[in-house]
């Protein structure tokens, strides 16, 4: 007899209440059954359950003993399906969701490389709206950390961070107020996100608050802000990785290039389960070995 047979049992024996019901889940016989509760019994040295002939209850030992009986076998249980998963080709459909600055140009050219890899996992990214928090609707979450959030339902797992710079086109500058200093961009209209417009402020990495107040755009989308910014609509905020072709083709410059906005951290949100599933630690995993 071990330990885990013997629980397993006792649990069978309390949800069926009856050693009977119980012993024909197990394919044992009556008796077998009741051998084993006599075991655990025996090793705890007290009673777990009071048999009559018509019924099987629980004892005040077994009604404390019974939820973390049931806690151990749920346990072990995830184990077992999780380790199993190793068997297998990994398959199956991996729903990711990034804001769409961060899904374009971060999680994207990992997909390329996973799906060489895992031919047999389809991924499918959607675009999460940046002012929403991680939900339980996808695998994996991939966005910046939410200060404040703290859900009992997800786990969360750091990738990298990056800093944004400023920039605009070459032919604003030209035909704007020069900009020497964070407080000449009073003078220029800012072209900024929502959440930005929200805050009303940007902290610079040099300890200074940028003021928002005066934007001349507002826009959720990456793509319609560098528009914006290469159209001579004003200055805006970018990662330089992220701008690299528009930066290197001359459409826009870095603004004040020693200034940056304090680093923001990007992470890994996914639903807190009892164990999570192969694709999912798969593609996490690979993206953390080539951040």
């Amino acid at each position: 007899m071990d330990w885990l047979t013997a629980t397993q049992s006792f649990c069978l024996v309390v949800q069926h209440g009856s050693f009977t019901r119980a012993a024909a889940v197990e394919e044992v016989s009556a008796s077998a059954m009741s051998k084993r509760i006599d075991w655990l019994e025996k090793q705890l040295g007290l009673s777990l359950l009071i048999r009559t002939t018509r019924q099987v209850s629980l004892t005040e030992a077994g009604h404390n003993f019974m939820p973390k009986a049931q806690a151990l076998i749920k346990q072990f249980k995830a184990v077992v399906s999780e380790t199993q998963q190793y068997n297998a080709t990994p398959r199956g459909l991996l729903k990711i969701t990034a804001p769409q600055v961060i899904g374009s140009t971060i999680v994207m050219p990992h997909i390329l490389a996973f799906q060489k890899q895992y031919p047999d996992i389809t991924v499918q990214l959607g675009v999460m709206p940046l002012a929403n928090n991680p939900d339980l609707d996808h695998d994996l979450i991939i966005c910046r950390k939410r200060d404040g959030f703290d859900s009992a339902n997800h786990k969360g797992s750091p990738l990298l961070s990056y800093a944004m710079g400023l920039f605009a086109a070459p032919g604003y500058l030209r035909s704007h107020p020069p900009i020497n200093t964070l407080s000449d961009l009073a003078r220029h209209k800012m072209l900024i996100s929502g959440i930005q417009k929200k805050l009303g402020v940007e902290r610079m990495s040099n300890g200074e608050d940028l003021s928002l107040e005066h934007y001349g755009f507002v826009s959720d989308n990456i793509e319609a802000l560098l528009y914006a910014a290469v159209n001579e609509m004003g200055i805006t905020f970018a990662p330089p990785a992220f701008i690299n072709s528009q930066v290197d083709g001359g459409l826009l410059v870095r603004v004040l290039p020693e200034v940056f906005c304090t680093p923001r951290e990007v992470w890994c949100f996914y639903p807190k389960t009892e164990f999570m599933p192969l694709k999912s630690r798969l593609f996490l995993d690979f993206i953390k070995g080539r951040v």
